[in-house]
């Protein structure tokens, strides 16, 4: 099974893994982020079949376009990553609400743009929504209290999506540890192709759906 993949906040470990990891196995890959240079060189690399698009998650109008850049030059979109972050979050005393706004904006409000966005073709094509999610935010964070905010968030948008969304797999993907970039080796960390892997094994599922898998090194 094949289709048209965007990965929203393609950056150089999960992003760039699932990028190669589905171009590879025949998917057309859009690749959304802030940072031009970046997608432009790693579309350049893995050559036909793939699209760079400069996109602001943060933005409507900047994701609109940006799936109907995709969607007119490979058809309708069946696979969506949700990768991008906005960053961590600061300790009690340097914690703030502007910059809870701004992760907010980029991991919760960016994520349910990019889905708004791709809606209809995810419901004709029945597809797939994965939230590269993490475990962090399982207990309580005080060192990053504004991610301790907008962690749970992203986490409960997957949940209601999932159940709103019976025609579309949702599925959140919590990350219990550090990811490496695919080919390095460290042994305190999962490599960013394993995530990958996981990710496109859960797209090429034809029956049983997951809504979130916990996911972590060996």
């Amino acid at each position: 099974m094949t289709g048209t993949a965007v990965i929203a906040g393609v950056g150089p470990k999960i992003g760039e893994a699932v990028a190669r990891e589905l171009h590879d196995a025949g998917y057309d890959v859009g690749l959304f982020a802030r940072s031009e240079a970046f997608i432009a060189e790693l579309a350049a690399y893995l050559g036909e079949g793939t699209l760079a698009v400069p996109t602001d998650v943060t933005d409507e109008e900047s994701v609109e376009a940006g799936m109907a850049t995709v969607r007119e030059e490979f058809g309708p979109v069946s696979v969506l990553v949700l990768n991008a972050t906005g960053g961590g979050g600061r300790p009690v005393g340097q914690a703030n609400a502007e910059r809870l706004r701004g992760i907010f904006d980029v991991r919760v409000a960016g994520s349910l743009t990019c889905v708004n966005a791709a809606l209809a073709d995810l419901r004709e094509t029945e597809g797939t929504v994965i939230f590269s999610g993490t475990t962090y935010a399982d207990s309580l964070v005080p060192e990053q209290i504004e991610w301790g905010a907008v962690g749970p968030a992203a986490r409960g948008l997957s949940a209601s999506l999932a159940t709103a969304l019976d025609d579309v797999q949702v599925t959140y993907v919590r990350i219990g540890s550090r990811v490496a970039p695919a080919g390095q080796v460290d042994d305190d960390a999962l490599s960013a192709a394993e995530v990958a892997a996981t990710y496109r094994e859960l797209v090429e599922r034809d029956v049983a759906v997951t809504r979130e898998l916990d996911l972590r090194q060996r």
